[in-house]
C-alpha cells in the first residue's frame, strides 16, 4: 500500500485494478447526477443516445415489450368498473394540458390501496410532480 496514493488528500490517484477504477468513477458520476441542475444537463446531452438506444433495444425485444403493455391494458380493465363514463375518461386524457400528466389520485395498483380507473380519481399534475409521486397515495 506504500505505493497507493488514492487515499492520501490532493495526491495523484493510482489505483490497484481497472474494475477500482470504474468503481470509484460510478461513485463520483452517481454523485455528480444526483444534483438537479446536472441530470438536467445529462439528460438533454443524451436524449438522443437514448432513444437511439431505446429503439434498439425494443426492435430486440418486441415480443417482451408488447407483453408487458398487454398486461398493463389487462391490469387497467380490471380496475374499469361497468358504470365508468369512457368517453368523459377520454375526453378527460385529451384535454391534458401540456407539460402535465393525468394522473390516478388512488394508484391502480398501490401498495396499501389501489383505486379505480374513474373520471372521479383522476387530476392533471405537473409533469416532474407526478413523476417524483410515483405509485404512492397521499392523503
Amino acid at each position: 500500500m506504500a505505493n497507493d496514493y488514492k487515499y492520501s488528500m490532493g495526491a495523484p490517484k493510482k489505483y490497484q485494478s481497472e474494475e477500482e477504477k470504474k468503481a470509484v468513477y460510478k461513485l463520483k458520476y452517481k454523485e455528480w447526477v444526483s444534483k438537479p441542475e446536472n441530470a438536467k444537463k445529462n439528460y438533454i446531452a443524451n436524449q438522443k443516445t437514448q432513444s437511439e438506444r431505446w429503439k434498439r433495444w425494443y426492435e430486440k425485444n418486441k415480443s417482451k415489450q408488447n407483453a408487458k403493455s398487454n398486461m398493463e391494458k389487462a391490469m387497467r380493465l380490471q380496475r374499469i368498473p361497468p358504470w365508468a363514463d369512457l368517453e368523459a375518461i377520454k375526453e378527460f386524457y385529451l384535454n391534458r394540458p401540456d407539460g402535465y400528466h393525468v394522473d390516478h389520485i388512488v394508484p391502480l395498483r398501490g401498495k396499501e390501496v389501489s383505486g379505480l380507473h374513474v373520471l372521479e380519481n383522476l387530476q392533471y399534475l405537473p409533469a416532474k410532480e407526478n413523476l417524483s409521486k410515483g405509485n404512492k397515495h397521499t392523503s
